[in-house]
């Protein structure tokens, strides 16, 4: 990590716990009345589904006649909410049976193919029942943006007779959350845009924004959402993490990767559910590279011969397109830039085809890139992460990811080819990383992304040991241990996932690639005869995390293919989009977690 990137990390974090603070002082508790039961639910989603098809409406549960409050009733076609009705303190058995009658009747819906089909292609409906309203917070900067839960929470506004509603899925999938305050790090924004969600409102009532809050009001409504596909998986932890499913959600995920790769081997970088097309985004080519690797992971440990095919479509992309000279020795080439990252990530990826069976494009990937690697160490280890290649010479300046990357890469191509100097490099390379290259005041109290780093670390038990990298990643791993949720702490189902604070969405990214690195740390620890325990129960939880959000299916009223979106990854439980690495750290976790366990088992 950068000492640029290590200050705005702190900057943010302080950011956000003065917010925490206030916001803490300033949000008004809800009080939730009950949910409407299982039964009631399954009713309500099979009488919509019935009126669709024109088939027998079953009877209400008691239940459903018994519980009363404001309900608003969905229709959805391809991610797009068709036709909505909402009932006012009613009973759910009114406002379904309402709902049912008026659906049939509007030609917005039934002109639809999907409104009499069975297949994927089907309208949708969800149902979100009010719980209880708060008021708004203040407009204070900052402060009204975070007064939103995300996912539970949406606004209504009242102007005379007049009622206007924004629910937790409609602001889902218009992406609303996580979108109201910017950070100094590009990846990290949070809240929703409360100014333009009022005008909103304002413009649903014919009105403005001013108007809506002077002469009537807004507020903050907590609903419970009924639909298909449950989202977030609502099984514990503890029954989701066993073999099985790890390798299954492993599987799907190297599917989904394939289903989405082009005929040149390219990858679809970001997937949009909503639309079920790429986003444009400037192509990243380390993550091209580490999506490789990971399919040809489900390849190796697994047994799929198709990810390994794309594995190679996507080494053989790399060698058309971006290969260059620096110096000697070939390179890779990325938007006008040479850099460590995108040769260290084709190396792994190289290695973990090779290491099943050698191939001609991973023996020159890995004899040549090697060589660059090593090339571009300094006498004190670390790594020049450029290349001038008008100049042809070094660059010395190091970016976030890149040492550990490479020190893991030539572990790899060490363990697949047998060349010394590539252990040589990475023990020098690992030395540097967890020694002198994290010294300075504080080091003990903070750590920055170390995920690649504890990766080789845990690669290089018995070849390159040492107490230095064994302490650090043990130190890592019980640092993030602190930042680690636990269940009940915060809004969500995210037991598992890392944050400061319940406010804030953990982001999903981070625990994919800490519990890869975790899962290495495990067995580093074992190896040496260390206790396993804490590092086992911080995998397990991350593991848990991801599976629970994966999209198996998903929310698949938002989605306009859900047959296609199956095995994404979102960045975050209010995300509905796949970026490449999202899928490949937590993939490579499933599968590394799952080869774990068969090696336990077979040794009972």
């Amino acid at each position: 990590m950068t000492q640029r990137r290590f200050v705005q990390g702190v900057l943010a974090a302080l950011v956000v716990a003065l917010l925490a603070g206030v916001i803490g002082a300033l949000r008004t508790r809800i009080d939730e009345r009950s949910r409407p039961d299982d039964d009631a639910a399954r009713w309500a989603l099979a009488s919509l589904d019935a009126r669709r098809l024109g088939a027998p409406i079953g009877e209400a549960p008691a239940s459903a006649g018994a519980w009363r409050g404001d309900v608003i009733v969905t229709a959805w076609h391809r991610a797009v909410p068709v036709t909505r009705h909402v009932e006012e303190n009613v009973s759910l058995e009114r406002a379904i049976t309402r709902a049912g009658e008026l659906f049939a009747t509007d030609d917005r819906v039934t002109r639809l193919d999907g409104w009499t089909s069975a297949d994927d292609d089907r309208v949708r409906f969800t149902i979100e029942c009010v719980l209880g309203e708060g008021p708004i917070l203040p407009a204070i900067p900052a402060v009204r943006e975070l007064g939103l839960v995300p996912l539970r929470e949406g606004l209504v506004a009242r102007l005379g007779e007049r009622v206007a509603y924004l629910t937790p899925e409609q602001l889902r999938a218009q992406r609303s959350y996580d979108l109201g305050v910017r950070t100094p790090l590009a990846e990290l924004s949070f809240g929703a845009p409360m100014h333009a969600l009022i005008e909103q409102l304002a413009a649903e009532l014919e009105s403005d924004g001013d108007e809506v809050q002077a002469r009537g009001e807004v507020r903050r409504f907590r609903s419970h959402t009924i639909a298909e596909s449950t989202y977030p998986d609502p099984r514990s932890s503890r029954e989701l993490v066993d073999e099985e499913t790890l390798r299954r959600a492993s599987v799907e995920g190297a599917q989904f990767l394939l289903r989405h790769q082009r005929y040149d081997g390219a990858w679809t970088y970001v997937y949009d559910a909503t639309t079920d097309r790429p986003r444009r985004e400037a192509y990243n080519l380390p993550r091209h590279a580490g999506t490789a690797y990971f399919v040809a992971q489900v390849d190796r440990l697994h047994g799929m011969p198709e990810a390994r095919e794309g594995a190679l479509r996507a080494l053989s992309w790399i060698e058309r397109y971006a290969m260059r000279r620096c110096g000697g020795n070939p390179c890779i080439e990325s938007h006008g830039r040479v850099e460590v990252g995108s040769a260290a990530l084709t190396v792994i990826a190289a290695s973990e085809i090779h290491a099943k069976e050698p191939h001609p494009v991973t023996q020159r990937l890995l004899e040549g890139l090697t060589a660059f690697l090593r090339a571009q160490q300094r006498d004190d280890g670390e790594l020049m992460h450029e290349y001038d290649l008008e100049a042809q010479r070094p660059i010395d300046v190091q970016h976030m990811y890149y040492s550990g990357e490479a020190a893991f890469a030539l572990l790899r191509a060490h363990e697949v080819l047998g060349d010394e100097r590539d252990l040589e490099a990475a023990r020098r390379l690992m030395a540097h990383l967890t020694g002198a290259g994290w010294s300075f005041l504080g080091s003990r109290y903070y750590y920055g992304e170390e995920h690649w780093t504890c990766i080789a670390a845990g690669e290089a038990r018995g070849r390159a040991d040492s107490d230095e990298a064994i302490d650090f990643c043990r130190r890592w791993l019980e640092w993030n241990e602190h930042l680690q949720y636990r269940e009940g702490e915060t809004p969500w189902n995210v037991e598992g996932g890392y944050g400061v604070g319940p406010l804030l969405l953990p982001r999903l990214t981070p625990v994919g690639s800490r519990t890869e690195a975790f899962i290495n740390t495990y067995l580093l620890l074992r190896h040496h005869g260390r206790d396993t325990s804490r590092a086992r129960a911080v995998v397990e939880r991350g593991l848990g995390q991801l599976l629970r959000w994966r999209w198996a299916p998903g929310p698949t009223h938002l989605f306009a293919r859900p047959e296609r979106a199956l095995g994404g990854m979102p960045g975050s439980q209010v995300d509905l989009t796949s970026r490449n690495d999202f899928v490949q750290h937590a993939g490579s976790a499933w599968i590394r977690w799952a080869e774990v366990l068969r090696e336990e088992r077979e040794r009972e």
